[in-house]
């Protein structure tokens, strides 16, 4: 009986800890609304390491607590210890995937303004570019992923169809007028000498506030 309510409190720390666990470990994890249908990498791996956390308390707790092992002192040890490895080891899955967010981030945010592209703006959708227009004539040359950020020179407003000049990560491209709303202006990071631009509809007249 002793031992059936230890295995009991063990299963019941150990499910309290697994939750903890799958919160920590799937915070990075944006489900669409899906569920499980369309579970992502990030999120299996959570709940995989949520299941091995509630198998591990109770097997734990049954191997070391066997015969005239089992006391209350020695059961709340285990479970100290049992608990604070697997939040550490939650904790260290964290910290490795906000170093990858932030090199992701780092990477995306390396492309700066200049004289040539004065302005910056960062995409809030994939965005398919193309090759420069010639005579109506282009054809699909890179994807700009979303949150990238890229430079803008200026927009061929005479030409059909109009086009932006603008340096991304992939190097020099040109965005259609019909994708420029998937980039929002960033007026903070523009070159000093540029004037201010309104916003992304970048052939509207009065478009560029002169000082």
């Amino acid at each position: 009986m002793k031992r059936l309510a230890a295995l009991a409190g063990f299963l019941v720390v150990g499910f309290a800890t697994a939750i903890a666990v799958v919160q920590i470990v799937g915070a990075f994890d944006h489900n669409p609304g899906c569920g499980l249908d369309c579970a992502s990498l990030d999120s299996s791996f959570a709940l995989l390491s949520g299941f091995v956390t509630v198998l591990l308390f109770p097997i734990a707790g049954y191997i070391l607590t066997r015969g005239d092992r089992l006391t209350a002192r020695r059961t709340l040890v285990i479970l100290a210890a049992l608990v604070t490895t697997a939040v550490l080891a939650a904790s260290c899955r964290y910290v490795f995937e906000l170093h990858s967010r932030y090199v992701e981030a780092e990477a995306a945010s390396s492309i700066k303004p200049n004289l040539d592209f004065m302005y910056m703006a960062i995409a809030t959708r994939d965005v398919q570019t193309y090759t420069k227009s010639e005579n109506g004539h282009f054809k699909p040359a890179s994807i700009v992923p979303q949150w990238q950020r890229c430079a803008i020179d200026a927009a061929w407003c005479d030409k059909k169809p109009r086009q932006a000049h603008m340096l991304c990560k992939t190097g020099v491209v040109y965005v259609n007028e019909a994708d420029w709303n998937a980039f929002s202006l960033i007026p903070q990071e523009r070159l000093d000498v540029a004037p201010a631009m309104k916003s992304m509809n970048l052939c509207a007249a009065n478009n560029i506030v002169e000082p």
